[in-house]
């Protein structure tokens, strides 16, 4: 079985985005862990709530996105999955980051 050149850049070009999402992820562990950090050192919840934030906007946005394309990939979805309930999902943990990250820095310091 050969793969035709465009079976072959589709499969680059997901190999690529996805090496990419995985950096992403990574960096963005990092980043969280850190604060994580902060708030365990100095018993802040400002700094909860910013771990909490970065993590609801960074992270769980690219873990819905790959574990929808994984499942995508070994099954049949519907369209309205990848069309309406990963962007619908994926904006709701961003706005509950934001919210988290608003709180974070609206709290007072204790």
């Amino acid at each position: 079985m050969t793969l035709t050149p465009a079976a072959t850049n589709l499969s680059f070009d997901y190999l690529t985005l996805l090496s990419v999402t995985l950096v992403a992820i990574g960096l963005a562990l990092f980043i969280v862990f850190q604060a994580y950090r902060g708030y365990r050192h100095h018993e802040s919840r400002r700094m909860l709530f910013l771990a909490l934030g970065l993590c609801l906007l960074t992270i769980v946005p690219f873990a819905f996105s790959i574990v929808v394309d994984s499942v995508a990939q070994l099954t049949t979805l519907e369209p309205r999955v990848r069309s309406y309930y990963l962007p619908m999902a994926s904006r709701l943990s961003e706005v509950g980051g934001l919210g988290c990250l608003l709180y974070s820095l609206l709290i007072d310091a204790e």
